[in-house]
């Protein structure tokens, strides 16, 4: 489960919990100390929203985004020069 954690937040920039919960299909609740796990190894790093909250239409949970700090990121596409 934490290996498949780590693929998701390395295929995305950032994620909300619930956007992690949707894509794992499996409860915040049970995210959350997977998270603090990758965070006390120095592999996740957690941020706030940058909308800053002004529009009150999300829960406390999304405004905390998740994303992978590793040095094994994978890449979304690669630029080749010509």
């Amino acid at each position: 489960m934490l290996s498949r954690l780590k693929e998701v937040l390395q295929s995305r920039a950032v994620l909300s919990l619930s956007e992690l919960s949707v894509l794992m299909q499996v409860p915040a609740s049970a995210l959350e100390p997977m998270l603090a796990l990758w965070m006390r190894k120095g592999k996740v790093a957690v941020s706030g929203a940058a909308c800053g909250g002004g529009c009150g239409g999300c829960s406390s949970s999304d405004c905390r985004l998740y994303r992978w700090l590793g040095q094994d990121l994978k890449p979304v596409f690669v630029l080749h020069a010509i």
